[in-house]
């Protein structure tokens, strides 16, 4: 293990590093410094006097980085905050968003007193009340409710307002638990491909990307560093100037595809034939690694039947590409080795998307590259998480195995259109760290189940969001610099601490005291509800030899510290029922899929659905943008004058034939909804037939145009995994 050495405190002088890294950074991503009028504070930015101390944090958003952070503290307030300059991944820089923290601190929006609703829903009208009201009403609607339907009409909605093990990942669920409640599955970014790789590897943790700048090949498939890993690049670019090749797979050009040697532009949905395509022609033409596939994989027999089934020719077809674009990928990447795979979230967002993932997964093996410095594949990494599930969430808590509802179906949960909800409806809704609307597939059928005036909602919020609107009690949620916790990266191998920085604002409580103190007003007397942060950190790491030096007092110390597992698969020993790299599955038949891979058209698609395509024939993606991670950050006004209004890329033969140009407002419609955006015409952006418009600007500040009224709520191939991407829509002048 590695940790921050000689960072047990924060000079002046290191500090000041940092905020020069901060400002050189901004330079290069083409950003301005935050300025006092964004931050709510007139004393947040300038010279400051008095006594000044530091703070150490991490940012706590659904992000790869996870960015360590330093607080400057003057007669205690947070004056400024920047990136570690330490940590080799943050660098001393946080991303555009990151840079406002500060704003979103003193937001003048702040929520910092509870509020029940004094009008209909979603019109917008508060009364303010204290806690003691608000505990009571509550705690009154959660035992009507339970008396009266059961505990399943208790339903939380959670994501990714942070992604700390004790305010996420922690004691929520230990009262969810306690109480009975209906569980719902986090399935909307990356289950898929989780349920996939093991299925190849016995594992989906893959290699750390500080060994990005070692390999000699790197291949971006369905991802956007630039815009969603952008402490990573840094490591592309390393390698780079060691002369690695970089090429970049996506519908979308995006900035990485316009720097890269090469870039195919595959027709969405299109992965799986791709990849199966480049391993005909490496297999047919000898170019695998075939000592390592002799002793390290089975089922390459089947594997070689099944790739003739895609020759160049067939596979330029269906993908839209050419043969040529064919094998120049194939030369460029096994001419070049070590090579690594990286895989994104965009593509496994499908109908089919954990069989893309599958089928991406086999040239990584075919190459020889697992195990290797600087080669393999990436994809997430958990198995550096240390905490104990069965002690932070505490399931034995239930009563008895409870009811599940995958989160992409909130709308239908909540309208009763699930079988489930038909029998027993969800009577209460308690969201805390999330925002479904506008982040989450269907957005006009949650809106329809949360107008239910027999829907008891209550949210715990930092500020007064789309979803907020619709709540019949509001509950000030504390910012993370004001609360204590752990995070660790999902990419990268380090653990972060988080200090309270800050007592929370107003009446503002964090998760911990929310769930603790309404635990104890339901007569709850679980000695686990009087823990507090502190507490779980201390008692919750896992024992075992890896995290031996993962220690409460370690990282108040060091305030990260990286668990270092080396070269990932170099034993080449992997959880297969083979104990080998497995081409051929038979336990992946049992999940629905075939046994090596295949191509498969998605459920709304040309092929797929004929009829339905003749009515919708574009095909939108919904990708993040660089000033947003879902919908946190949108009412910062340095995020909104950089972001501007919400648009739709669209090629330029689709917008000539539908007598559209550059800065007209059309109308994107299916089935589901309509939004009215700006359109941006390009040659190279995106091919005929697509569509790209960025999520998930809030609906309040578009006019209702939020982009996710139009995504399905159609549950993908594995694990339940979100379909956001297979959306056919039609574009027309407004």
């Amino acid at each position: 293990m590695t940790d921050a050495k000689g960072s047990q405190g924060f000079s002046r002088r290191s500090f000041l590093k940092g905020s020069t890294a901060l400002g050189l950074s901004m330079g290069l991503f083409g950003l301005t410094a935050c300025t006092d009028k964004n931050s709510g504070s007139k004393s947040v930015i300038g010279v400051q006097n008095g006594e000044k101390t530091f703070t150490t944090h991490t940012c706590p958003r659904n992000c790869y980085d996870t960015c360590s952070l330093i607080g400057e503290k003057v007669d205690g307030r947070i004056v400024r905050i920047v990136g570690d300059p330490k940590n080799p991944i943050t660098a001393g820089t946080p991303c555009v968003k990151g840079q406002t923290h500060i704003n979103v601190l003193y937001h003048p929006d702040r929520i910092l007193h509870p509020l029940k609703r004094a009008g209909k829903k979603g019109e917008g009208k508060w009364e303010k009340i204290t806690w003691d009201e608000a505990y009571a009403t509550i705690v009154q609607k959660l035992k009507e409710a339970i008396d009266q339907y059961g505990s399943e009409s208790i339903m939380p909605y959670n994501f990714s307002g942070t992604i700390g093990f004790v305010h996420q990942h922690g004691v929520p669920w230990r009262f969810f638990n306690k109480i009975g409640a209906t569980n719902i599955t986090r399935t909307v970014c990356n289950t898929g491909g989780k349920a996939a790789l093991p299925y190849t590897y016995g594992d989906f943790s893959s290699i750390d990307p500080e060994t990005f700048a070692k390999t000699k090949c790197y291949v971006t498939w369905g991802t956007n560093e630039s815009y969603t890993n952008v402490h990573s690049v840094k490591f592309i670019q390393q390698a780079r100037d060691n002369g690695a090749k970089l090429i970049v797979v996506n519908p979308h050009r995006h900035p990485l595809a316009s720097q890269a040697d090469l870039f195919i532009q595959l027709k969405p949905g299109t992965d799986a034939a791709f990849a199966l395509g480049v391993q005909h022609i490496i297999i047919n033409e000898n170019l695998y690694d075939k000592d390592f596939v002799e002793n390290y994989t089975m089922g390459f027999e089947e594997l070689k039947k099944q790739v003739q089934n895609y020759p160049p020719s067939k596979v330029a077809q269906l993908c839209e590409v050419t043969e040529e674009e064919i094998r120049e990928f194939v030369k460029m990447y096994t001419q070049a080795k070590p090579s690594i795979i990286r895989m994104g979230f965009g593509f496994e967002r499908r109908t089919h998307g954990g069989g893309m993932v599958r089928a991406i997964s086999f040239l990584p093996a075919l190459m020889g590259v697992v195990g290797v410095e600087g080669g393999g594949f990436s994809y997430v990494n958990y198995n550096h998480y240390p905490f104990d599930n069965s002690y932070t969430k505490r399931p034995d808590l239930a009563p008895r195995k409870m009811r599940t509802i995958n989160m992409n179906e909130l709308g239908r949960a909540i309208a009763g259109e699930l079988p489930t909800t038909k029998e027993n409806p969800v009577k209460v809704l308690i969201c805390f760290g999330g925002n479904p609307i506008p982040s989450a597939p269907n957005v006009n059928l949650i809106k329809k189940g949360l107008e239910r005036e027999d829907l008891f909602t209550v949210v715990h919020e930092v500020f007064m969001t789309d979803t907020a609107d619709y709540a019949d009690i509001i509950l000030p949620a504390a910012h993370f610099i004001e609360f204590e916790d752990v995070i660790a990266d999902y990419l990268g191998w380090y653990v972060r601490y988080s200090e309270q920085g800050l007592e929370p604002m107003g009446e503002s409580k964090s998760n911990v005291q929310l769930f603790n103190e309404l635990a104890k007003r339901m007569g709850f007397t679980d000695e686990c509800f009087n823990e507090t942060s502190t507490d779980i950190i201390k008692k919750g790491i896992l024992n075992k030899p890896i995290f031996k030096d993962i220690t409460y007092e370690n990282l108040r110390k060091n305030h990260w510290i990286k668990v270092d597992f080396g070269n990932v698969f170099s034993d080449h020993k992997f959880n297969t029922p083979s104990g080998k790299i497995e081409f051929y599955s038979e336990n992946i038949i049992k999940a629905g899929l075939h046994p090596v891979a295949e191509y498969l058209p998605e459920e709304e698609s040309q092929d797929g659905s004929p009829a339905l395509f003749a009515k919708y024939p574009i095909n939108l993606l919904t990708p993040a943008s660089p000033q947003l991670l879902s919908s946190q950050w949108h009412n910062v006004p340095y995020i909104q004058e950089n972001l501007g209004e919400p648009f739709v890329t669209i090629n330029a033969k689709d917008a000539e034939d539908r007598g559209i140009k550059d800065g007209d407002y059309c109308l994107i419609q299916n089935d589901r909804g309509q939004v009215r955006l700006k359109a941006k015409v390009s040659n190279s952006a995106v091919k005929a037939g697509v569509a790209v418009s960025f999520k998930s600007y809030w609906n309040k500040f578009t006019d209702g145009n939020t982009i996710n009224c139009l995504a399905p709520d159609a549950i993908g191939d594995l694990d339940g995994i979100s379909t956001y991407n297979t959306n056919l829509v039609q574009i027309t002048k407004a």
